[in-house]
């Protein structure tokens, strides 16, 4: 049986403490060790501390996605123990240094018929971990569908895009547990992120639709407890499945409502739901409102209409 220990490692975000976990097997695996910050550090190294492991011990480090609160401190752990880093191959470009996260979403903001003082205010909004630090060559990519090897049991390795394309997940078949990243979490439902199409960068992948089928995987494997990115763990996964699904159906069903017969922007349809928000906060709440409008226009449920740089959305 597999031994995983949670570690609950601060972040300076508004989500609160990112759960780092260890499996406790040779050879000791650390996943998600937290954001590249000298708290987050002292936090993750006395929690080793904690439960006997010191940072040498550690042999892996695993990322769910690479969101600097998951996957800031993974170059550092190396530096320290040696360890090899495992990530999907579509999250090494995003912790480069070259990685411009804006850049590459532009074209959707623009689409979203963001004003430009409202992305001035998206990008001054200063993010206090920064650049990543380089993952080096000593970089093993998972795709999904591989197997962790462990003495006394074995993780599954799954690619749950929907929150970040290169998610995954791991499931411990013999003892039921589930590592879930930031793809399901027990007190807020996880954004569908807006992500390029890596084979086409003016198209949007279809986060949610990815993020659905994620949800119908889940609730098939039915794990006995999941192992969240942050907060509590979940120990009724049908029941959470059932949560994150009832979020989204109602969440269309209204932007379907507000859409009937009035044609909107997506910045306008984003402030509909979250009228003062600000900074980063309007990044997300444009990422939710395109999922919702791309997955209902997928349906034949919504019309999208070019209107020069942005698109109008309509439903009849």
């Amino acid at each position: 049986m597999l031994e995983i220990c949670k570690i609950p490692v601060v972040t300076p975000y508004l989500v609160g403490p990112v759960n780092c976990y260890l499996v406790k097997n040779e050879p000791f695996t650390l996943f998600d060790p937290g954001p590249n910050t000298n708290t987050a550090r002292n936090a993750l190294a006395a929690g080793l501390l904690k439960i006997g492991v010191e940072l040498s011990d550690i042999k892996r480090v695993v990322i769910t996605h690479s969101h600097l609160d998951h996957s800031g401190l993974a170059p550092w752990v190396r530096s320290v123990s040696g360890a090899k880093i495992y990530l999907h191959p579509l999250e090494v470009r995003k912790l480069g240094q070259e990685f411009d996260f804006y850049l590459e979403r532009l074209r959707f903001m623009q689409e979203a018929g963001l004003p430009s003082v409202m992305l001035n205010d998206i990008l001054g909004d200063f993010d206090p971990v920064g650049k990543p630090e380089p993952l080096g060559s000593e970089v093993v990519l998972l795709q999904g569908g591989e197997i962790l090897d462990f003495d006394g049991g074995a993780l599954a390795v799954l690619h749950f895009p929907g929150h970040s394309d290169g998610h995954v997940c791991f499931y411990d078949a013999e003892g039921g547990g589930f590592i879930a990243g930031d793809f399901i979490l027990k007190e807020i439902t996880p954004n569908p992120n807006m992500e390029p199409d890596v084979a086409d960068y003016s198209r949007r992948l279809p986060t949610l639709n990815q993020y659905l089928e994620g949800l119908d995987q889940l609730e098939k494997l039915n794990p006995q407890l999941i192992l969240p990115g942050h907060g509590e763990n979940i120990t009724d996964s049908i029941a959470a499945v059932n949560i994150a699904r009832g979020h989204h159906d109602t969440r269309l069903a209204i932007v379907c409502e507000t859409l009937k017969n009035n044609s909107l922007s997506v910045y306008q349809l984003m402030r509909v739901f979250y009228p003062d928000i600000k900074g980063f906060e309007i990044y997300l709440g444009i990422s939710e409102v395109f999922a919702h409008v791309d997955f209902l226009v997928s349906e034949g449920k919504v019309t999208k209409q070019d209107a020069g740089v942005f698109s109008l959305y309509r439903a009849e």
